[in-house]
């Protein structure tokens, strides 16, 4: 500094000196009884030593307390205000929101008390000590937030949950001292409701806010789909509270964050799922519907988080539409996108689209398709189920009719070797396994599943398990193929099994038997309709299930091959297979095996490989020897 300015500056350093003595002589003569505690009740009380390390040490007494030099004092002094150093500040507050509701409460100076604390021993904000200072913030406004009449009384929260948020942790922990604070989202003095558009929590303000400390993800935000949307205003556009929360923000990998991988789908479907934001926004109908229906959406819904989700195609911040060159999602982009999971899923050219609803207002070829697929099933299982019901209710009532006396029966039949009744456990098991671990992979959150496969461990079981009743099924179909054409057993099998024009008669007999109470029933061969239509359909739906689950089991070379709506037809028609096929064995396999009057309690056949059945009902050359 020039010598110039130095002696420039003495007048003024000489002034101050001449005015801070009287001062300090002052604060020692107001100590004298504001510090005797025998005159505690004569005096208000103040702390000489803390006095000295505040920030108001400087100003002596009568800087805040003008108009009582006299003792004792007048009782009509000008009342203590702050405004007369802190006058930006001071307005600041008494226009917010916060401080009109300090002044239901408190009066003059004591507004800033409410957060300051004591004047006598206010410490600069720079002072980890200060009530006001970062390391403080959390604990002088839980003074108050704590209160549960917060509530009742200003329509305010209760502060409780921000000791357990990621900002919150990480500031407490002393890890990071820049983590949020309240005031850096709600601002110190002039802090107003979220409703009122100076707010920093407004949500027109709320992207500039978390931006301050989150630049980066801000910087996307603003390019997104999302972030023009709510720079136009438009209020149903999310920020990043709507997807992170409020007071509730945790670490993404905190399984309580809306925005960790298993919650994710939820946060997207708040927005993506609601009928009246689709239709405001003409948005395509209801994608959280079509991705819980579609091959990742199974998968995620059953517990594996390891399946793609939202963000794991759309991305985060950086949200663009299909449309978008730069979307991560534009047709351009998707061999990126999806080879992130899928490496070797190809180019990807033919994938078509992702997202296939099915719904009534089908909008092109494939959602049409699908909307057929699913009806034509509904009718078949009503229809097939239907008339399986009808059938064995009249048998049943017929049989009920006749009496004891005819179904008295001694003749046996061996109907299965030990080879097929070797086939038949393992059919058997591989069935009920793979019934019992497909449904609970669909319906993850039902009794007979929330119990048994919990977690990400839990759905690793069950689709691990599911894999293996099918390779045992798959590789059972192709012995008993093997059997049926290379052995003579097999091919005698395969003979008396397969479907005659006098199966038709037999139909038509029995029903009118059944119905009339007239005549005799047919007599079968070997085989009777019934079992012969129950061991096609075996035969087709294990073609199905198998073709279909192969399709979704190698879901790499499917993609290379196939557009993705081909893939969700594929799991519509495996989940709707499965559907009949387990209704045909509860419906018709179990009545002619358990609750048909002839075998009841049951047929043995399974394990003995003999089968009793009323002589007048099998055809002569079909008596055993």
């Amino acid at each position: 500094m020039p010598c110039s300015s130095r002696i420039g500056n003495l007048p003024s350093a000489v002034l101050l000196l001449c005015l801070a003595a009287p001062a300090w002589g002052q604060e020692e003569a107001c100590l004298g009884c504001h510090d005797n505690k025998g005159m505690a009740a004569q005096a208000p009380q103040v702390a000489a030593s803390r006095f000295a390390s505040s920030a108001h040490k400087d100003l002596g007494c009568a800087g805040c307390h003008q108009g009582k030099d006299e003792v004792p004092h007048p009782k009509k002094a000008p009342a203590v205000s702050c405004a007369g150093c802190h006058e930006d500040s001071s307005k600041a507050v008494r226009a917010s929101d916060h401080g009109r509701m300090l002044l239901q409460t408190r009066k003059g100076a004591a507004l800033c008390l409410a957060c300051h604390g004591s004047p006598h021993e206010l410490r600069k904000t720079a002072d980890p000590a200060s009530a006001v200072s970062r390391a403080r913030i959390p604990e002088t406004c839980d003074s108050c937030h704590k209160k549960m009449d917060f509530k009742g009384k200003f329509g305010v929260e209760p502060f409780t949950s921000y000791a357990q948020t990621v900002h919150g942790k990480a500031h407490l922990a002393g890890h990071n001292g820049k983590a949020a604070v309240c005031t850096d989202c709600h601002g110190s003095h002039s802090l107003d409701f979220s409703s009122d558009s100076r707010s920093r929590a407004n949500r027109n303000n709320i992207p500039k806010t978390c931006g301050r400390c989150h630049p980066g993800p801000l910087a996307l935000y603003t390019r997104s789909i999302h972030g023009r949307k709510a720079a136009a205003r438009v209020k149903d556009a999310p920020v990043c509270t709507d997807c992170h929360g409020e007071h509730n923000i945790k670490d993404l990998r905190e399984p309580g964050s809306m925005v960790y991988t298993g919650s994710i789908v939820k946060t997207c479907s708040a927005c993506h799922g609601s009928e009246k934001l689709i239709a405001k926004f003409g948005m395509p109908l209801d994608p959280a519907k079509a991705y819980r229906d579609g091959y990742h959406g199974v998968a995620f819904t059953a517990g594996n988080l390891a399946a793609a989700n939202c963000a794991s195609c759309h991305h985060h911040h950086d949200i663009l539409p299909s449309e978008d060159p730069k979307s991560s999602v534009h047709p351009g982009n998707l061999q990126k996108t999806c080879g992130a999971c899928h490496p070797r899923a190809g180019d990807l050219v033919g994938m078509g689209k992702v997202h296939t609803a099915i719904t009534e207002a089908a909008r092109d070829l494939p959602e049409t398709i699908m909307r057929l697929v699913r009806q034509g099933y509904i009718l078949l299982i009503v229809l097939t189920i239907g008339g399986m019901l009808a059938h064995n209710f009249l048998d049943h009532k017929r049989k009920l009719l006749l009496g004891p006396s005819h179904h008295a029966h001694d003749l046996q039949s061996l109907r299965l070797s030990v080879n097929e009744r070797v086939q038949h456990l393992f059919l058997l098991v591989s069935f009920i396994g793979l019934a019992y671990t497909g449904f609970c992979h669909t319906y993850p959150e039902s009794v007979f599943s929330r119990y048994v496969f919990t977690g990400a461990t839990g759905a690793h079981w069950r689709s691990g398990l599911h894999r293996v009743f099918a390779l045992v099924l798959m590789l059972l179909a192709c012995y008993h193929m093997a059997w049926l054409a290379g052995a003579k057993e097999g091919r005698g099998e395969f003979k008396d099994m397969f479907p005659r024009w006098q199966d038709v008669p037999d139909v038509l007999q029995l029903q009118r038997y059944n119905l009339t109470h007239r005549g005799e029933p047919p007599k079968f061969g070997r085989f009777n309709y019934m079992e012969k239509a129950e061991y096609w359909a075996l035969v087709w739906g294990t073609g199905v299930m198998v073709v279909t689950g192969c399709v979704a089991w190698f879901r790499d070379i499917s993609l290379h091959v196939l557009p993705k709506w081909c893939i969700d037809l594929c799991l519509l028609i495996h989940f709707m297979e499965a559907v009949l096929a387990c209704l045909a064995i509860l419906v018709w396999h179990s009545y002619w095996t358990v609750f048909d009057v002839d075998v009841y309690p049951m047929n043995w056949a399974w394990i003995t490989g003999k089968f009793k059945l009323p002589s007048a009902q099998v055809r002569d050359d079909e008596q055993p020897s």
